[in-house]
């Protein structure tokens, strides 16, 4: 390839060029990386630095970016190359390591390949982080006990996501799933370092003030660890646990906990954990329902079958209880006819004992009146005798 291909001279008119000289985007990216391994000042050199966004491939090789306060580049640190101990690698740790910058020619872009590495201690950005989330849990914003409980039928969920967030997708397909008609209310933010931390505490403030909104979600898709220094911010982690209304946290960085996930109400994985937590699956509900039915329909069903069994019960005791009167009433009839009998019993031997005192009284008069006649004859008998003698 000439060393003049592609470079235009100062002035050239770009109607009438010679393809044959024009660089195609391959060739350009070959010679960059042709440039860069040529240069010693690109090779088998120290950097320092402090590893974030950190990612270990099922390959073996470790990706992470290496940043000081101002700048951040990519790393490579293949497998074959990795000695004992790099698996302890993680977020926040400050290194030295021994590479060189190379070009990745597909993308065109370049990263630093690593040979060797030795950890130096913990980065600036992550011990400042550990001191503030000590003060912070020492102040019980992280602790179980004020964190609000997710209703379970809310009737309005509030998203707080950037509006070309691919969470927003997410969120839409966990709600299609299992709640479509569920209302969601959207308030857009600035995931970008400037201006996002006052731009997610006023979402929140918004969404805090419509009264039907019973729970919010805050999501963000993946990235690099630098996009999520937001929510890591002292002024935003306040902000929500002042929050009157239960915030739940889908940010979608699971390697390295944010301090909004560990003060937030509920913190999910992946924004669409975060709506599978908030939104409630209408199908399961459904089913969870369908033994409540089936048990209401059998307990009033056996309840029928008791009132049933109870007024068949009482029917055959109102039976009993009538044959009882009837049977009272035919032994009141019977008392009474028996005692008119006796007393008509009564009148009649009372009857009959007056006959019998009547008819002593008429013999033992007849009896007397004869026996005074019989002393009358007698006496006569006597005095007839006497006179004659």
């Amino acid at each position: 390839m000439s060393s003049c291909l592609g470079i235009t001279p100062i002035g050239q008119d770009l109607v009438n060029i010679d393809l044959n000289d024009v660089y195609s985007v391959t060739e350009l990216s070959q010679d960059i990386r042709q440039l860069f391994s040529s240069t010693p000042h690109f090779n088998d050199i120290l950097l320092k630095g402090e590893i974030s966004n950190l990612i270990k491939a099922a390959s073996g090789h470790i990706y992470f970016s290496l940043k000081d306060k101002n700048c951040v580049i990519a790393c490579a640190f293949f497998r074959h190359l990795q000695t004992e101990g790099c698996s302890d690698l993680i977020n926040g740790i400050q290194v030295v390591a021994m590479g060189s910058v190379v070009v990745y020619e597909p993308r065109s872009q370049y990263q630093f390949s690593i040979k060797k590495m030795t950890l130096i201690g913990d980065g600036i950005s992550s011990l400042k982080l550990k001191r503030l989330r000590d003060n912070l849990e020492a102040e019980g914003l992280f602790s179980l006990e004020r964190k609000k409980p997710i209703p379970i039928l809310p009737r309005k969920i509030g998203i707080i996501t950037s509006k070309d967030s691919a969470a927003i997708k997410d969120i839409l397909t966990v709600v299609d799933a299992r709640c479509p008609k569920m209302d969601l209310v959207m308030a857009y933010v600035t995931f970008q370092e400037n201006g996002a931390t006052h731009s997610i505490i006023n979402a929140l403030s918004s969404l805090a003030k419509i009264k039907d909104i019973d729970a919010m979600i805050l999501a963000r898709g993946g990235g690099p660890s630098e996009d999520f220094m937001a929510f890591n911010d002292e002024e935003l982690v306040r902000a929500i646990a002042l929050s009157i209304k239960p915030l739940i946290t889908g940010i979608g960085h699971e390697k390295d906990t944010c301090l909004a996930d560990l003060v937030s109400d509920f913190r999910a994985s992946t924004p669409s954990t975060a709506a599978k937590s908030a939104i409630p699956d209408i199908q399961e509900l459904r089913n969870g329902l369908l033994p409540l039915k089936q048990g209401l329909d059998r307990s009033y069903k056996s309840y029928l079958l008791a009132v049933d069994a109870r007024e068949k019960e009482a029917q055959a005791k109102r039976v009993e209880l009538q044959k009882l009167r009837n049977n009272l009433n035919y032994l009141n009839t019977n008392l009474d006819r028996s005692y008119e009998a006796y007393h008509l019993r009564l009148k009649i031997r009372e009857k009959d004992e007056e006959i019998k005192q009547a008819e002593s009284k008429q013999d033992l008069f007849r009896n007397s009146a004869m026996i005074l006649a019989l002393i009358a004859l007698l006496v006569l008998i006597i005095i007839i005798l006497l006179f004659r003698g």
